[in-house]
């Protein structure tokens, strides 16, 4: 089984620092309650305004390039969009890249 080497556990934080880091998404993309998918690839389903609970932090330079869960690298995504993205990264990588 190929590895990717983006699943930074260690690097995500505690659920209380995730959950911090998603309030303040929502502060600084959005309202406080509500703030728009800034993923650059979106699913179909997309539904547009996220909350804390359909937020996910998408990494603008992701986890492979050594991307960190910083506020100057963190975006809000909606999960599958998020996903669309990983997913067009991966199949862009070299095979001698891929971990």
């Amino acid at each position: 089984m190929t590895r990717r080497g983006t699943t930074n556990r260690n690097d995500r934080g505690s659920a209380q620092d995730r959950r911090a880091r998603k309030l303040w998404l929502l502060q600084a993309f959005g309202d406080g309650t509500t703030a728009p998918c800034a993923a650059e690839v979106h699913h179909k389903d997309c539904p547009g305004a996220l909350t804390l609970d359909t937020l996910t932090v998408d990494r603008i330079i992701p986890g492979c390039d050594r991307g960190r869960y910083t506020r100057d690298n963190i975006r809000p995504a909606w999960g599958p969009c998020n996903s669309v993205h990983g997913s067009r990264l991966r199949a862009s990588q070299p095979m001698t890249n891929r971990k």
